[in-house]
């Protein structure tokens, strides 16, 4: 491949895009703490550090390729980048799930602040759930494993050549992982405060001149907080768990998008 011709730019160009579309939607690198300008400055260290790594097999493209074909490999090299991106973004949803679960069961639905990682409003408990598994990414390399990731989806993914197709029904089955986090964390309040919510309608019952939602919320509140200072120690040891299945999504993610050699 000669040196700045055609085939050579083109390639680079391509292999800047897959990264690109990981950057901006794998989690951690997609905050909205980055400006725009640094992530793209990223992927292009990335891509340019990768380069001399990828076999070369791999980036060739033909110089005579047709304005259709190029743009269908952008569209492909696109949604690979983003496939992985996103495998990471459903664990965190799931954790983000939970805390709402949670601060709707505590009555604290109502509080809301901004999300650091995405400037979107979300509810208190969501918001630290979402800075311990940020944390903790951190702390088990995920950044670097998903550099990795991207490393080997080159070595087993040409460009042009990844079954795309299949990605739809496998990021659907992840999803049902997203939900499965969720009602694990929750799992604690959803117990014992539906045991709670119990006990106070059989003492609506028995006492009806009580306000009991004038007496219910300030217990579920209190109750909430203690559950939530008992499980705190176990939070890490729980995150690290699920984040750690983050990678063995991306694994079977780049399994599925594994061109099948004719024959």
């Amino acid at each position: 491949m000669e040196l700045f011709g055609v085939d050579y730019i083109l390639a680079a160009f391509l292999i800047f895009i897959r990264v690109s579309s990981m950057i901006m939607t794998a989690p951690y690198f997609s905050t909205a703490a980055f400006p725009v300008q640094v992530k793209i400055f990223l992927s292009m260290i990335i891509s340019i550090l990768l380069y001399s790594v990828i076999p070369a097999e791999n980036v060739f493209m033909p110089p005579d390729a047709s304005a259709i074909f190029i743009a269908r490999v952008i569209i492909i090299e696109v949604l690979v980048g983003a496939a992985m991106g996103l495998t990471g973004q459903l664990v965190f949803a799931g954790l983000e799930l939970a805390g709402r679960l949670i601060s709707l069961k505590i009555v604290l639905g109502f509080a809301s602040v901004v999300d650091t990682m995405t400037q979107q409003q979300s509810t208190l408990i969501s918001n630290l759930f979402s800075m311990i598994a940020v944390l903790i990414f951190l702390a088990i390399d995920g950044d670097k494993i998903y550099i990795l990731a991207m490393v080997k989806s080159f070595e087993v993914i040409p460009l042009s050549q990844a079954a795309i197709h299949l990605t739809g029904p496998y990021l659907l089955d992840v999803a049902v992982y997203l939900f499965v986090i969720g009602v694990q964390i929750a799992s604690p309040f959803l117990v014992v405060l539906f045991l709670l919510d119990l006990a106070l309608a059989i003492f609506a019952r028995i006492m009806p001149q009580a306000n009991i939602m004038f007496i219910a919320l300030p217990i579920k509140l209190g109750v909430g907080f203690v559950l939530l200072l008992l499980i705190s120690p176990y939070l890490p040891a729980a995150f690290t768990v699920m984040l750690q299945q983050l990678f063995d999504f991306l694994l079977e993610l780049l399994e599925v998008l594994t061109p099948v050699a004719p024959g």
